[in-house]
């Protein structure tokens, strides 16, 4: 369900993946996740679980507090 927080979040998450250079596809493989279900995170589409906002984090090298700076 798209919500504000949703959608504020997945825009941050693929500006975030690609600063870092990644594709939707290779982004997945480094969080361990389907390449749709990062898609639809940054569409705003799902809210990620806690578990995969720390693969996202480490995918990217960054603290999970550096991914709610928006």
């Amino acid at each position: 369900m798209k919500t504000d927080v949703n959608i504020t979040f997945g825009k941050r998450v693929a500006e975030l993946r690609k600063n870092a250079g990644y594709s939707q596809e290779q982004f997945a493989f480094k969080c361990e996740v389907d390449r749709t279900y990062i898609g639809t995170i940054e569409r705003g589409e799902k809210s990620p679980t806690l578990n995969t906002i720390d693969k996202i984090a480490n995918a990217l090298g960054i603290s999970k507090s550096e991914l709610f700076n928006y």
